[in-house]
């Protein structure tokens, strides 16, 4: 029996999931080694559906093709979870937005005026702008490493 890749793409998307919360709640202590093991899991599944499904004699667009199954489904788990995250987390984007605030001003280059529209110009788009940013990201890791994979899959022997 066959996994398919888009089943394989939830489990690597509730994989990474756990480690980003584990990161937020400091179980794993560092938030940067969370979000490595986040895009280790990542990798790991799309290196897993391709392993799985793939074959040198699909080509690189089959391979692609199985790879991409996978990926858009990560995708979009992690852009919906970016998103319901930051809507029931408000601080993250006040934290921001007073951290933008504070090197505004030490910049010194603004009015306070300035500064305070800014400010709230930024929280106000903060969410969308996670979640773009997360779009974007996830989308162009997985048709990184898709590639990456279905390209040494076309060098195999069959």
């Amino acid at each position: 029996m066959k996994v398919h890749p888009a089943l394989i793409g939830l489990m690597s998307a509730g994989l990474m999931i756990a480690a980003l919360l584990a990161g937020y709640y400091q179980t794993i202590p560092d938030a940067t080694t969370a979000q490595l093991v986040a895009y280790g899991f990542y990798a790991a599944g799309l290196v897993a559906s391709l392993l799985l499904q793939g074959s040198p004699s699909k080509g690189f667009g089959g391979n692609f093709s199985i790879g991409f199954r996978c990926f858009i489904v990560i995708t979009l788990v992690m852009v919906l979870f970016t998103y319901f995250f930051n809507a029931l987390h408000p601080e993250t984007a006040d934290q921001a937005a007073n951290q933008l605030n504070d090197s505004l001003q030490k910049a010194n280059n603004r009015t306070p005026d300035e500064i305070e529209r800014d400010v709230n110009l930024f929280r106000e788009g903060f969410s969308t702008m996670v979640v773009s940013r997360a779009i974007f990201g996830y989308l162009t890791y997985g048709a990184i490493i898709t590639a990456m994979v279905s390209f040494i899959q076309t060098l195999r022997k069959p």
